[in-house]
Parts: C-alpha cells; sequence; structure tokens
C-alpha cells in the first residue's frame, strides 16, 4: 500500500477554541482500534484508542461514512467510542485513516472495511475439541498473542470452493500467521504460510470434500504473536482473484483487467478506470462477482482480497502476445508476467548512446510471487547489465533501511557508445511463472539529484505558534546546497525553509499560524518540495514511509506518503518569535539573535533553548535561558572554521515547566549565513607600471562580523623585476596600499598576480583570501 492521501472529514465543523487548561493536551496520537474493521452498510460501533483525544474527535478517512449522534463527545481522551456506518459502495480493503481534534490530527492507523458479517473470537477456543462455531461466510476478529493457537469450526458442503485468508501484516499486525483446515474428524483438507505474494500472510483455496463441519486452526508460526497480535480471518465461498493482470495503470485512463486463479477458476474480464483514492497513488477496486459472470454464492459478493491497482503518469505498455515484441521510448512503464513457469519476458527499449536510465522492476513489493532477474541485453544478445535483489532499496524517494532486501532488481545503466536500442529481459529466479506472477519495469531518465525524506506524516500547528518538520536528504550525485520549501503556502502559514548546506544532509522546515488565516480550518496535503541551487537544479517531492507492520528489519505493511498533512491547533501558553532576517556570522566567531517570548494565559514559566538534535559540523547553540514571566532572550550562534560557507538553518526548541506541565515550544526558524572573516576590495582590477617607477594599489579589507584581528596584505606573483613590501591593516581599519617598485630593467610583460590577505582567527591560520590583480609592466620609453 503507498500513495498520496486526502481526507474526507464528517463530524463537527472544525473551529478555533479559547485556550484552557485542558487545551494543552498535546496531539492526538491512536495506538489500535477495536474492531479492527466495520462491515459497511452496517452501523458499527469502534472504539479507536490512543492519547489526547478529548478535543472534539472526528474521524478523516478517504471513503464515505456517517457518524452516529454525539460522535465527537464520545472520547475520554484515551478512547473514542463511536457509531460509524461506511458506505455500502466501499471497496473491500483497507484503507489508512486519522483522528483529527482541535489540537490536530493524528498519525495513521488502518481500518479495514469488509463486507461479511463480523464474528468476535471467544476464549477458550484453544484447543481442537472447544474450536468457536461460526456460520460461514464471515469475517472473524481474533488475537493470536505469544503460542496462543485458535480453532473455529463451520458447516460446509462438498464441492465447495472456499477462501481461508489470515489477514495480518495487511491490517497492521505482527502476526506471521499459519493456517490450517481440517475435518471435524481431522482428515487433512489443506493448509497455507506465507503465501506467495502476501509477504508473510496466508490464503488458501480449498475445494471442501464432503458434506459436514470443517475446522480452521490459526496460530503464529513462530508461536509469538509479536507485534499487535491481531487478525481478520476470511472464510467462506467468496469470489477470489489470486491474479489481476496489469498490476497498475496510469491515471485517468481506463484499464481492461484480466482476473484469474484463486476461487475463480477460468480467467474472468473486468475493466477499471485508473483513479488514485482522492490523490493517492494507489486504486482501490470494487469488483463484484456477478459482473464477472459468476452464479450462485459468489455472484452476490465483491471480490475479497483484491490488491489495489498501483497508479502512476508515465506512459503505460504491456507485453505482446506470443512473440510480439513490445517497444517503448524513456519514460514508460511495462506490465507483463511471467507465464508459463520458464518463461523470459522481453522488451525492446529505444535509447541514446550515454544516456542514464533507473530501470526498476516493482513485483513482490506490489503482491506478485515474482522474484526477478533483469538483464540488459545490447546487440548479438551481448548481456550488458544485471540485477538481482535490491539492497536497503528506496521506495518513492525514501531511504531504504539498511537491513532490508527487496527481491524487486533495479539497476541505473548508462548507454554504451553506437547503441540506439536495448533489450529489457525478465525471468524468475528459479524459474517459476505462472497465476500470480506479474510485473511493472519502469524505465526513468536517472539524472544527479536527491531524495528528500520527511520526518513524520503530519504536522500540527498552533495558533499563533510555530511547528517543525524534519527533513533528510539522500543524496544521489547532487551535492550542492538544498532550500526545502512548501510547493503552496496556504493563507495564515508562514514558512520559514530548510537551508540545507553544500555536503549536507539534514535540515529543519518551520510553519507558524499568523493573524487571523483560514489555516486550521481543516487539514491540508502540503507538497514539500527540495530544491537544489543553481539555474537547472534538481528538484526532489518530499515523502514519508509509515510502517505498519514488520518482521524484524522487513516492513511487512508499509504506505508511502507524499507530502505532509498539516493542521491547525489550539493556541499554546506561549509562542516564540524570532526575526526572519539573515544572521551572518564569520568563521570562528558567533552571533547573537533576539527572541520574544510571547506569553498568554497561564504562559508564565522559565525556558530553556538549546537545539533539540546536533548541529552542522562546527556549528553549535549554547544553552540558553528566559526567566519566569520574561518576555525576551537571545540566542547564541558560534561558528567554527570547519563550519559550512554558505546559508543554513537551525530550528531550537524552547523546554519549560507551563502552568505545571513539562512543555516544549517550537521557536520559527533562524537563518544563519556563514561567511569569511575577512575578503579584500580593489579600488582598480588593473594595474600598469612603467620600467623605474613606482605605483601604488589601493583597497581596503572588508571584514565580517565580529572579526576585529590585524590583517597582513601581500603582493604575489608579480613579474620580474617587480616587487612590493607587504603592510600590516590594523583591527580598527580597512584601508590599505601597496607600493609596486619596478626596477629600471624591468621586462615588458602582462602577467596576473593576486593580492593575498593574512591572518589568524581563534589564533590559529585561516586560509589566505585572495584577489586577483592583472599586471602591465611598460617599457621605460
Amino acid at each position: 500500500m503507498r500513495g498520496v492521501i486526502a481526507w474526507r472529514l464528517v463530524g463537527a465543523v472544525f473551529a478555533l477554541l479559547s485556550v484552557g487548561s485542558a487545551a494543552w493536551a498535546g496531539s492526538p496520537q491512536v495506538s489500535g482500534m477495536a474492531p479492527f474493521g466495520v462491515q459497511r452498510g452496517v452501523a458499527s460501533e469502534v472504539t479507536i484508542s490512543g492519547g489526547n483525544l478529548g478535543g472534539n474527535p472526528r474521524l478523516l478517512a478517504p471513503f464515505g461514512f456517517t457518524l452516529g449522534e454525539a460522535a465527537a463527545k464520545g472520547s475520554d481522551g484515551g478512547n473514542w467510542k463511536v457509531k460509524i456506518t461506511v458506505a455500502g459502495a466501499t471497496a473491500v480493503g483497507v484503507y489508512p485513516a486519522r483522528i483529527q481534534t482541535d489540537d490536530g490530527v493524528s498519525n495513521l492507523f488502518l481500518f479495514a472495511v469488509g463486507q461479511l458479517a463480523q464474528v468476535m473470537e471467544k476464549e477458550d477456543n484453544s484447543v481442537f475439541e472447544l474450536a468457536q462455531t461460526f456460520s460461514a461466510p464471515a469475517v472473524i476478529e481474533g488475537l493470536s498473542a505469544a503460542n496462543d493457537v485458535d480453532y473455529f469450526k463451520f458447516s460446509g458442503k462438498k464441492g465447495q470452493r472456499i477462501l481461508v485468508d489470515a489477514q495480518c501484516s495487511r491490517v497492521g499486525s505482527g502476526v506471521d500467521p499459519s493456517i490450517r483446515l481440517t475435518t471435524a474428524g481431522r482428515k487433512f483438507v489443506g493448509s497455507a504460510d506465507d503465501t506467495q505474494g502476501l509477504l508473510t500472510d496466508a490464503r488458501m483455496v480449498a475445494v471442501l470434500p464432503e458434506d459436514g463441519d470443517y475446522v480452521v486452526e490459526l496460530s503464529d508460526s513462530r508461536y509469538q504473536g509479536g507485534g499487535r497480535p491481531i487478525y481478520r480471518l476470511v472464510v467462506g465461498e467468496l469470489p477470489m482473484a489470486e491474479e489481476v493482470y496489469p498490476l497498475g495503470g496510469r491515471e485517468g485512463e481506463t484499464v481492461g483487467l484480466e482476473l484469474r486463479g484463486g476461487t475463480l477458476g477460468e480467467m474472468r474480464l473486468s475493466v477499471a478506470r485508473v483513479k488514485g483514492l482522492m490523490g493517492m497513488s494507489l486504486a482501490r477496486l470494487g469488483i463484484s462477482g456477478g459482473s464477472l459472470g459468476l452464479v450462485g454464492p459468489m455472484a452476490g459478493y465483491d471480490l475479497e482480497s483484491l490488491p489495489g491497482l498501483i497508479v502512476d503518469d508515465l506512459p503505460e505498455l504491456r507485453e505482446g502476445e506470443g512473440s510480439a515484441s513490445v517497444k517503448g521510448a524513456v519514460p514508460v512503464v511495462f506490465n507483463g508476467r511471467i507465464d508459463p513457469a520458464g518463461d523470459e519476458d522481453r522488451f525492446m527499449l529505444a535509447v541514446v548512446p550515454g544516456q542514464k536510465l533507473r530501470i526498476e522492476v516493482e513485483a513482490a513489493e506490489a503482491g506478485s510471487a515474482l522474484d526477478g532477474i533483469l538483464q540488459v541485453i545490447g546487440e548479438k544478445g551481448a548481456v550488458l547489465a544485471t540485477a538481482d535483489d535490491t539492497t536497503a532499496r528506496p521506495k518513492k524517494g525514501q531511504q531504504g533501511d539498511p537491513g532490508s532486501v527487496s527481491p524487486d532488481p533495479s539497476l541505473d545503466f548508462t548507454v554504451p557508445a553506437g547503441l540506439n536500442e536495448v533489450t529489457l529481459a525478465l525471468r524468475d529466479l528459479e524459474s517459476r511463472g505462472g497465476v500470480g506472477f506479474g510485473y511493472r519495469i519502469t524505465v526513468t531518465p536517472a539524472e544527479a539529484g536527491f531524495a528528500l525524506v520527511l520526518g513524520e506524516a503530519q504536522v500540527n500547528v498552533p495558533k499563533g505558534g510555530t511547528a517543525s518538520l524534519g527533513v533528510t536528504v539522500a543524496r544521489k550525485g547532487f551535492n550542492g546546497p538544498i532550500a526545502v520549501k512548501l510547493g503552496e503556502v496556504p493563507a495564515g502559514l508562514s514558512v520559514r525553509p530548510a537551508l540545507i548546506p553544500e555536503g549536507q544532509t539534514l535540515g529543519v522546515l518551520t510553519m507558524t499560524a499568523v493573524g487571523e488565516g483560514s489555516f486550521g480550518a481543516g487539514p491540508v496535503l502540503l507538497k514539500v518540495m527540495g530544491e537544489g541551487e543553481g539555474a537547472g537544479g534538481p528538484r526532489a517531492q518530499g515523502s514519508k514511509t509509515v510502517v505498519f507492520a514488520q518482521q524484524a528489519t522487513l516492513p511487512t505493511n508499509s504506505l508511502v506518503q507524499e507530502g505532509v498533512l498539516g493542521a491547525g491547533a489550539l493556541a499554546l501558553p506561549l509562542a516564540i518569535e524570532a526575526g526572519d532576517g539573515a544572521n551572518e556570522v564569520a568563521h570562528g566567531y558567533g552571533v547573537s539573535i533576539p527572541i520574544k517570548v510571547v506569553r498568554g494565559k497561564d504562559g508564565d514559566g522559565a525556558l530553556t533553548l538549546t537545539l533539540p538534535a546536533p548541529a552542522l559540523p562546527g556549528v553549535s547553540m549554547p544553552e540558553a535561558k528566559v526567566a519566569e514571566k520574561n518576555g525576551e532572550g537571545t540566542l547564541t550562534v558560534n561558528t567554527a572554521v570547519e563550519a559550512p560557507l554558505g546559508f543554513l538553518s537551525l530550528s531550537p526548541v524552547a523546554k519549560g515547566k507551563v502552568a505545571g506541565v513539562d512543555r516544549v515550544f517550537s521557536v520559527p526558524g533562524l537563518t544563519i549565513k556563514i561567511v569569511k572573516p575577512a575578503g579584500a576590495e580593489l579600488a582598480a582590477g588593473t594595474v600598469e607600471v612603467k620600467a623605474g617607477t613606482t605605483v601604488e594599489v589601493k583597497g581596503k579589507v572588508v571584514r565580517r562580523g565580529a572579526f576585529k584581528e590585524p590583517v597582513k596584505v601581500k603582493l604575489n606573483g608579480l613579474p620580474a623585476g617587480l616587487k612590493a613590501d607587504e603592510v600590516t591593516v590594523a583591527p580598527e581599519a580597512s584601508e590599505f596600499t601597496l607600493k609596486i617598485v619596478a626596477e629600471g630593467n624591468a621586462a615588458v610583460a602582462a602577467t596576473g598576480a593576486t593580492v593575498a590577505l593574512v591572518f589568524q582567527v581563534n589564533k590559529k591560520d585561516y586560509p589566505p583570501q585572495t584577489v586577483p590583480l592583472a599586471v602591465k609592466v611598460l617599457a621605460a620609453k
């Protein structure tokens, strides 16, 4: 699951309330939901648990729903109990959702929407003889903590094709399920564990051999039940496709789909318009069994366990029939499937010599069983590049986990001289194939640039106050300075960019809710953009990977959100203000920056201001204190000689006990410009001197920041027959005059010399600073 999320808000209209003692609870946090999902079209009571949920809560979700009366009042801060009815037309699946309160929006959590009656597990069902009885089809919600084994019994008829699907990682669980189906007489029917295309989840289809009762056994395959040990167990005669082909399509286009395997039997055809869920790069499909020509019980249900279609904005091509070749040009997406077993698919790609390409296969990470091997082939079958598993695979601009390995291959490839066409070949590592082996090959230009990783998926900005968003740059061939800003700034929001110097990777973007603007009326998906310095510099959009479930270091369910969801929050008891100009500081020195503390009701309290994380190399900010009730303070930023030159931004925080509560307040970003302590300006860049005469070179020392040291001025690189004595400029002076003396026999020449400034910073020699001087020697007559 991946994508950009936009939200539908149902509930009380968002309002900015006056600050009271209960308004300082902090941003809402969601840790769980019970039950884990609901049946669409049926009013269901759910409890969403977490913290700080008491401030007029309302649900944000990418599907239609209605809430029962007084929904916003049913929270004690730690639990919000609400009756919800999800629209009957909602596609079956698992959706990301949030809670919004008057203090902002929560973290993402997963909300399952089903079509079946829900059954809650009841203990003790941990032995075969005590199997819990239910009527299929149904979805059972339960827990499998530690070594717990759960048994469930249902009645079936001979010849029924039954789906048994243990949804764990797909609903954010740490359970690695194993399932087993037997008759009530313990006759084995089928089992599943780590089903191909589902990572650690388990799913199987079984044809019942006789009339009678059957027992489903579910447990964690490691008998650990790690993480949130929850599951949704779907059992029944239901339509389910083991393969949906293709895996995705282009935004806005209508795609013909082929569905096969699972309980469908032969191939079935459908069409779908590829439309992301309100901006998500993932499309949820609702396909009814009846529309596929199914008869009997399965005709009355939508397909279960249907994966979402990947949504992209690139041209899409599909593999040809038989030996027909498909040819594309960059950028392009090739769609295909490895079928039959041992098959190898090939695509022709038009290229330009010297062109740099990034070629990525999307298969296993999109629910395919394929473990791909990718090759780039040139003339006469020459293999130019090969890729297998990808270590630390970046997902949609994210930094990869150093301990993770993706079975999907990817590579960067530079087209050799003389080639205008290459072939992309893809096969399975173990020569498997058949149903469920779909893939997408994406080919895009590989240019020097960077990826921008956001520290959070949401940011809550208090009225009149500031919130910060950390960003990390994953550099890919571009080492220059980067400015991180918002693509569009909503009314009522003031933004200070994250300025990341050359070679550095960390920055902080700050946002302040100002005036009576409209920001805060509802959540806004904010586009975060990084721009490399210079004309035509690389650009990247920031994104955040949210992991809902994982096994060890392997994420088994994650979503990539493009941008950050921003929301307004109630005013805090105090806010920090700082000037928005650039604060210049010279290497080896410091700069003092005044701040103002705006204290509201109950806003008294002493503050300590610090940087929340280590600053850049050579940059530091000592702790600063602001006394209780004081409205002013001063921050000091110090730099060492090794600090990077240029602009950077710092975002301190203020900590203190305010109204008896320990709080942290963000400070608007400080722009720091680090410069050299001194430079030279010459009255003229060219000097002419006749042999046997003397000329003067005038200039001044330009001092920066607090630099007040003596400076020696030298002329280097003079032609033969010329000399100039160095001069010293006193600490309080700036102007200097150098005298160039030309001997009588000095030869005619035109050359380049340099005026060099030599000085110390903190009693250590600073690298000489030079400016060019053109020197022309003329004949005496």
